[in-house]
């Protein structure tokens, strides 16, 4: 089937068109143009605006969905279904869902419970909307790198990202704020849990370097998360990591980009304009900086298209190149060459935004040319 949509406002990703159609044949797109196409029906798409759908590298509430409140639980495959609708409404047509390698009582992370998270997505990934793959994260404090090698293998498994959540340093520089962080997620013993992960500090580095070897061994891309120094970033490097997620500092977000390495920051910072954590980086000041290569939703979905609007309506830059941090920006980083942008060939991911009590919201999303939301 061939399909034209036309909009006042067609965003490639790259560029903007005004106005633009684009042309889908089965699952790609055939024509992006500022012309109609001779001989072929529209749809006029009027006031809205046209985006490639958006990647999102980093997406952290499968699991809180699951667990809404303390004394209330939902199956992980009931949970996925539900968050597959909801990011699917706002936009996201490529998530890479995080599961946690990591012994966690207070977030309710374990190692069983990754293994079964990462298996359900390989298990349903092909019946969903969206294109989910899974976005392994693992503690360097942990002790069982044995199951981030396990499911390394699994087809779904298209990221790795190291993490080390010990205080003073990377996203917690003052022990209070991991306290205090740490108090609110419910966990118990706070003492305990901070002299296990000192203990493991010795082992992080050893850690750090045989998950890359995991990494590369499975195709998986690597990524360094909460750098706060030039030399993490350094050793990110060495270590052959092609994305860093969340640097916490300007100089390690500079330090990145001038090695190459695709800068990754939280779209819940860009729309709020700071960090959770005051003192960390800001999203807005890396983009002015220029060190800022892509958004992710982090823990909250509907802010990504959020901070894409957010970004132009607050000067910090234009919307093409807002709606490029969502989009082309990940998945180049992710190495995904057949989404992203909208061009003859790429896959026909699209989604139709407007504005609503003056916030952008999602009025039809198409993945692989097939409508997945909206009439």
């Amino acid at each position: 089937m061939t399909i034209t949509l036309r909009a006042n406002r067609v965003f490639t990703g790259e560029k903007v068109l005004e106005p633009g159609f684009v042309t889908m044949e089965g699952e790609s797109i055939a024509a992006v143009d500022t012309e109609q196409p001779d001989s072929v029906d529209v749809i006029d798409l009027g006031e809205h605006d046209l985006l490639p759908g958006m990647v999102d590298l980093h997406s952290d509430c499968w699991h809180q969905r699951a667990n809404p409140r303390p004394s209330t639980s939902f199956a992980l495959d009931d949970t996925l279904v539900m968050l597959d609708t909801e990011v699917v409404s706002w936009g996201v047509t490529t998530q890479y869902v995080c599961v946690a390698v990591q012994d966690d009582a207070a977030k309710g992370r374990t190692t069983r419970q990754a293994a079964q998270s990462a298996e359900i997505v390989q298990r349903t990934r092909h019946q969903l909307r969206a294109d989910h793959r899974v976005h392994l994260r693992v503690e360097v404090t942990s002790e069982r790198i044995d199951v981030a090698e396990e499911l390394a293998e699994l087809p779904c498994v298209s990221l790795l990202s190291y993490m080390d959540h010990t205080p003073g340093q990377g996203q917690f520089q003052r022990e209070s704020d991991w306290r205090a962080y740490y108090a609110s997620t419910g966990e118990r013993d706070l003492d305990a849990l901070l002299a296990h992960r000192r203990a493991r500090q010795p082992y992080t580095d050893p850690t750090r370097a045989e998950l890359a070897r995991i990494a590369h061994r499975h195709g998986v891309i690597l990524a360094s998360h909460d750098d706060d120094s030039i030399g993490r970033v350094e050793q990110a490097h060495q270590l052959g990591a092609g994305i860093a997620e969340f640097p916490v500092t300007a100089e390690a977000a500079a330090a990145a980009t001038s090695r190459g390495l695709w800068t990754v920051l939280g779209a819940p910072n860009a729309l709020r304009g700071t960090s959770q954590l005051s003192g960390n980086l800001s999203a807005r000041q890396a983009l002015v900086a220029g060190t800022l290569g892509a958004l992710a939703s982090d823990y909250h979905p509907p802010c990504l298209l959020g901070a894409v609007y957010a970004l132009a309506a607050n000067g910090v830059c234009d919307l093409a190149t807002a709606v490029g941090l969502a989009t082309s920006g990940p998945a180049r980083a992710a190495g995904l060459d057949d989404r992203g942008t909208l061009a003859a060939g790429k896959r026909a991911d699209l989604v139709a935004a407007r504005q609503r009590a003056g916030r952008p919201v999602v009025a039809q999303t198409w993945i692989a040319g097939v409508p997945a939301f909206g009439p």
